[in-house]
């Protein structure tokens, strides 16, 4: 019998890949209250969608949004230009 990610393919496997590393860059320059509180579950070329744990959360990302663009943009993401905020 086949496993069922034998049927998933590459391209939404390396999304995938992509974004649990746009989640540990986020987490890693995040600071120690919100660590566990974002994470990263989308992208398109020029945005990344980050989830919040409540609307606490949401708006103090929401706040300091250039803070996150500048730390992606610190790693090399220069055409990041927005972040969508959702809550979870």
């Amino acid at each position: 019998m086949k496993k069922i990610s034998n049927f998933i393919p590459n391209k939404i496997l390396r999304k995938k890949e992509i974004i649990d590393e746009l989640d540990e860059i986020l987490v890693k320059a995040a600071d120690d209250q919100m660590k566990d509180k974002i994470h990263v579950i989308n992208y398109t070329e020029s945005s990344i969608t980050i989830e919040c744990d409540s609307s606490s959360v949401s708006s103090i990302v929401k706040f300091e949004k250039e803070k996150y663009l500048e730390i992606f943009k610190n790693y090399g993401l220069y055409n990041i230009q927005d972040l969508k905020i959702k809550i979870k």
